[in-house]
């Protein structure tokens, strides 16, 4: 299989994943994907029409969402009237992602308290015989708090640079 078949089926993978895990459109997930493997400094719009074969409309789209997710930038050269636009250097995509997930497990962690409450409360047998397997899950969360607090520290520090 050659590099550029690889590439292709890599941008499809990539594509797919976005799609999934971002809820990101096809075509904008597939862009991106384009973005992170392209071995130049930049893609214009026109070269993510050729890339992707789609209508100037339909790349306008994907890469203004993309732009407003903040996960591309755009930059342009001295003379030359094009946007080159590429994968955005600050990591904010990441750390959103980072936040949304904590903000999850700050909410699932508050929901299981009150459950835990009511059930202490109101049906204590209940509340002994899931307190091991709700203690477990709970160690997990905060763990996973503790891991995602870290994590979104780190990426500051690059998107300071």
């Amino acid at each position: 299989m050659s590099r550029e078949e690889i590439k292709k089926r890599l941008i499809e993978d990539l594509g797919v994943h976005f799609e999934n895990m971002y809820q990101i459109p096809p075509l904008a997930a597939r862009l991106y994907a384009s973005l992170i493997l392209t071995e130049q400094e930049g893609l214009t719009f026109e070269d993510c029409q050729l890339r992707r074969g789609a209508s100037k409309s339909s790349i306008s789209s994907a890469l203004n969402l993309l732009l407003k997710m903040e996960i591309i930038s755009y930059f342009t050269k001295p003379g030359d009237r094009k946007r080159y636009f590429k994968v955005s250097e600050s990591g904010t995509f990441f750390l959103n992602k980072l936040k949304e997930r904590l903000k999850l497990f700050q909410a699932e962690k508050e929901i299981i308290y009150k459950i835990n409450d009511y059930h202490e409360q109101y049906n204590p047998e209940k509340h002994r015989k899931n307190q091991p397997k709700t203690s477990v899950y709970l160690n997990f969360v905060t763990e996973s708090e503790k891991l995602l607090n870290q994590s979104i520290d780190k990426l500051k520090s690059f998107k300071e640079d």
